[in-house]
Parts: structure tokens; sequence; C-alpha cells
């Protein structure tokens, strides 16, 4: 069996980073909420709730984009709304301006870029590899996402553990220390 394209293991590899930064975005805005703004169980549950909207409102309508234009532009274009969201998210939790409203509104947009994304990057496949290519390369972005989905919410946990006890690395032993 023939090697995947160098173009498609670039397409993998940047899938596992949106991937993960979608999942650390996703756990990290409602711990920013809690830790920050003293969030409750219903605050979490819209920000949840308004994090997956993009992908019940536009996973179709994405589809008929990525049938229809440049898939490659779609996935840049998905990825830089993303990136500014995130990059917007870190500007936000530095500023007094920091709401529930906000990181639901930055949480939207950063899923819009990933429903985007998620779409253009399966559409591109048939372009970059051989039909008896598919299957495996079909593989390989599920394993990227699998990965990202399981292991993304853990490393985000692994850092708040850092923040919220004080400690330099997630279990180094050292007692946690108060905040003065």
């Amino acid at each position: 069996m023939p090697a995947i394209s160098a173009s498609f293991t670039k397409l993998a590899w940047s899938n596992l980073a949106a991937q993960s930064a979608e999942q650390l975005s996703l756990t990290a805005t409602p711990m920013l909420a809690v830790l920050v703004l003293d969030a409750g169980p219903g605050e979490i549950g819209l920000l949840a709730m308004v994090q997956s909207l993009p992908f019940f409102l536009f996973a179709i309508p994405m589809g008929l984009i990525a049938d229809r234009t440049s898939r490659r532009r779609l996935i840049l274009f998905s990825e830089l709304v993303r990136a500014l969201s995130l990059f917007g998210l870190i500007v936000l939790s530095l500023s007094p301006w920091l709401s529930i409203a906000s990181l639901a509104t930055l949480g939207f947009v950063g899923a819009l870029g990933t429903v985007g994304f998620s779409v253009g990057a399966p559409a591109l496949l048939p372009a970059l590899v051989s039909v008896d290519q598919l299957g495996r390369a079909n593989a390989r972005l599920e394993l990227a996402r699998s990965a990202a989905f399981a292991g993304g919410p853990a490393f985000n946990g692994s850092g708040h553990d850092v923040v919220a006890s004080g400690r330099t690395a997630p279990g180094d032993g050292r007692a946690a220390t108060p905040a003065a």
C-alpha cells in the first residue's frame, strides 16, 4: 500500500491541533466561568448549550459550503475564526469585561469555526489521497478527534489543578498554598 501524502499528514496534524484546541476551549470556558465569575449550574448549562448550538444550526449549511467552494479556504477561514475566538477568550479573561454573555459569545464563535473545520477536513480528503487510501485517512482523522476528545478535558483539568492549588506541576507532591 502506498504511503499517504505529505499534504494529508499536514491535514492530520492540523486536525489533531484543531480538535485539541476545541476540547480545551470547551472545558476552559466553564472552568473560567466558575472560578472567576462564580457561575452556577444554570449558567454552565447555558454556556454548554451555546457552545453546542453551532453544530446543530450550521453543520448542514457548512457541508453545502464545503461541497460548493474551496475546502482549503473553508478550513483556513474556520481556523482563523477559531483562533480569533481563543485569542479573544484570553484577552477577555484578563479584562474587567468578562461575563457569562461574553464567554457564551466567544464560545459560539469558536464552535462555529470548529464546525467549518470538522466539515471541511473530511471533504478535502479525496483531493489529498487516492480512493484506496480514503478509509485509512478517515480513520486517522477520527483517531485524532477521539484522542482530542478524550485528552483535552483531562489536560485542562490538570491545568486547573495547578492554578487552583498553587502547585507548579500537577501532582508534584507539595502542599497547596492558599492565595493571599
